[in-house]
């Protein structure tokens, strides 16, 4: 890479964005971030009793992590970020809020994500909002600056190819260079 990226692992739950993006940030010396963590109280009791999120609780939270990112880039310094990346608007509210960013698109059939979610325990987000997500998911097409990798495979598979990508990802196009 050319330059240091701060990559954007994006997907609905359970298509391993905390998963993969920890064990980026490990391969490549960078600070995972969980966008979870963002999350107001509010919204994660919502999530939990299974109540997808609204507009607002949901612009308040990329309002958030977009100022997390400006922080970091202010700073030289890039990161691994976890983030669903429902929404096209919001994906370039955080575009412009860093720099040097590219997305890494976790997808996978809806019935490995929902096999995912039912086999996880400990998190707020319930199995039952995979097709509010599903469903809430825009389309990345048109944006030069957003991978998609298959996560029906090993992890490590995924790591490497991501990783691959990675060493030339920096020279593509971008929606914000």
């Amino acid at each position: 890479m050319s330059a240091r990226l701060t990559l954007i692992i994006m997907g609905v739950a359970g298509s391993g964005k905390s998963t993969v993006g920890q064990l980026l940030a490990t391969k490549l010396g960078y600070p995972f971030v969980e966008g979870d963590d963002f999350h107001s109280i509010e919204a994660k009791a919502l999530m939990a009793s299974g109540t997808p999120l609204t507009s607002t609780l949901r612009q308040q939270w990329v309002d958030r992590l977009a100022a997390m990112l400006a922080d970091t880039t202010a700073q030289g310094q890039p990161c691994v970020l976890s983030y669903s990346g429902l929404i096209a608007s919001q994906r370039q509210q955080l575009r412009q809020a860093g720099q040097h960013i590219r997305f890494i698109y976790l997808q996978g059939p809806a019935e490995v994500l929902a096999m995912r979610l039912a086999e996880r325990s400990g998190h707020y987000m319930p199995a039952s909002l995979l097709q509010s997500q599903l469903d809430s998911m825009q389309s990345s097409s048109g944006e030069t600056d957003v991978q998609p990798f298959s996560i029906d495979q090993p992890v490590k598979l995924l790591i490497q190819q991501i990783l691959l990508w990675l060493t030339f990802a920096a020279d593509l196009p971008s929606d914000n260079p």
